[in-house]
């Protein structure tokens, strides 16, 4: 259970666009300038002092270990306190990752738990680290990258936070994807991106959720299932048919915290799937009849337009999901006698479902929160429905957009003609396509 104890124990990130995080993450952050750096780790570790956390900072250029103090100082509160108390602590690369000699990951690897048990020891919450690698030479990248590996593996069973912060002008498409790959998530500082942060924090928190879910849902799964079983046995008891409905209750209640568990799961990146390339609408008439009831039991109707479209690569059952999820969104939105309109058809260079409900719409300071896990403004919702469409979305190299008003509401996926999935790439299917199916690849995790 010492995972799932550690993510019990969110933690303030500092930064605008990424909020509350568990213990035993792992971050990388592209930065472009001098300036870019300092703005989030000032961010970053004020945070962190904040909240009792050990701090370590090692820095290389384009900062020294002077320059880093001075920053700190000017723009986080009681700094020279932390500092005096040994709260925060800011060391030069040499001092740490090559203190050996040389680069040896083992070595900065066990130097990492030690710091943590020392901090633990000393009565911190805990320990959020940065380390700058700027200094890293093309004779260093490979070993490095399996030190990062090394890191995510083991970073779920301690208290400590890692961002880990490269320049983007030193590294190439093939470093990046690698780095990336290396991370539970990935953001850009650059002042060509001022709008990132929001996708940022939309597709890999969800990310992050999907993680968690995967590390609990054995331990959590288990006790439940056990719990149902007995208290099915115990409904059979003619002593205690009295107590029948009460049975029937804590069953269901069960049940829908397993359907919940399932909606975290779901949130989960790169699972297999079975990909195959289909007509969207072929599958949308077959959903119909089971939407059209859902609709009926609050007296709401649903209508299909299907327009002439190419076919897609899709997972018909993940496609299922995100058919569901938004109607059902829709559903919920409106009153009695409202009409949900799904509809598809070609904009330009893509194939678009598009659902519209006639609720209120949603409050225009709520957008940005729209498809993040856990927000949710029904009374009993997980807050998960439209984080899964998200997901499901981004594996189909889809988009999702949303326009809202007082007359209503409508989602538009985009299904880029041609575009292959991550997840069909990986089966290596895409061996079979033909060349004029192909596009352009950009890693999911990186929002530029």
């Amino acid at each position: 259970m010492q995972q799932a104890q550690l993510f019990q124990n969110m933690r303030k990130m500092g930064l605008d666009f990424l909020t509350d995080i568990p213990w035993g993450t792992h971050i990388c952050g592209f930065y472009q300038t001098k300036r870019d750096l300092t703005n989030i780790m000032v961010r970053y570790f004020r945070a962190g002092l904040e909240q009792n956390e050990y701090c370590l900072w090692v820095v290389s250029e384009p900062i020294s270990v002077y320059e880093a103090e001075q920053e700190l100082g000017k723009c986080i509160d009681y700094f020279d306190f932390y500092r005096r108390n040994g709260q925060i602590e800011i060391l030069s690369y040499v001092d740490w990752y090559l203190k050996y000699g040389d680069f040896n990951s083992n070595l900065v690897l066990r130097a990492w738990v030690d710091k943590v048990q020392w901090a633990l020891d000393k009565g911190y919450e805990g320990i959020r680290i940065s380390g700058n690698t700027s200094w890293l030479q093309k004779k260093y990248f490979k070993a490095f990258m399996d030190y990062e590996a090394e890191i995510e593996k083991m970073i779920g069973n301690f208290k400590m936070i890692v961002l880990c912060t490269y320049q983007l002008d030193k590294c190439g498409i093939h470093e990046v994807i690698d780095i990336v790959n290396n991370h539970q998530f990935s953001f850009i500082k650059s002042e060509y991106s001022p709008e990132s942060f929001n996708g940022v924090c939309k597709y890999d928190r969800i990310k992050l959720v999907g993680k968690m879910a995967a590390c609990i849902a054995h331990e959590i799964r288990n006790p439940m299932t056990t719990v149902r079983g007995f208290l099915q046995l115990m409904q059979l008891k003619e002593e205690l048919h009295p107590f029948d409905s009460y049975f029937s209750i804590m069953i269901d209640e069960l049940d829908r915290a397993n359907d919940i568990l399932t909606e975290y799961l779901s949130l989960v990146q790169d699972k297999g799937g079975s990909w195959q390339k289909e007509n969207i609408n072929r599958i949308l008439e077959k959903l119909l009849p089971l939407i059209e009831a859902k609709a009926l039991e609050s007296d709401k109707k649903v209508i299909l337009h299907t327009g002439e479209i190419l076919d897609l690569y899709i997972d018909p059952k993940e496609f299922r999901q995100l058919v569901l999820n938004l109607s059902q969104n829709g559903i919920e939105a409106m009153k009695p006698g409202g009409l949900l309109t799904i509809s598809t058809y070609i904009d330009e260079d893509s194939v678009v479902l598009e659902v519209r409900d006639e609720g209120e719409g949603i409050k225009q300071e709520d957008y940005d929160k729209i498809g993040n896990p856990f927000y949710t403004t029904k009374e009993h919702g997980t807050g998960l429905g439209l984080a899964v469409c998200y997901t499901i979305a981004s594996r189909h190299k889809a988009t999702i957009g949303f326009e809202s008003g007082p007359q209503g509401t409508t989602f538009k996926v985009c299904f880029r003609i041609g575009a292959i999935p991550e997840g069909l790439k990986q089966m290596g299917t895409d061996r079979k396509l033909q060349k004029a199916d192909l596009t352009y690849f950009q890693h999911p995790n990186i929002i530029n």
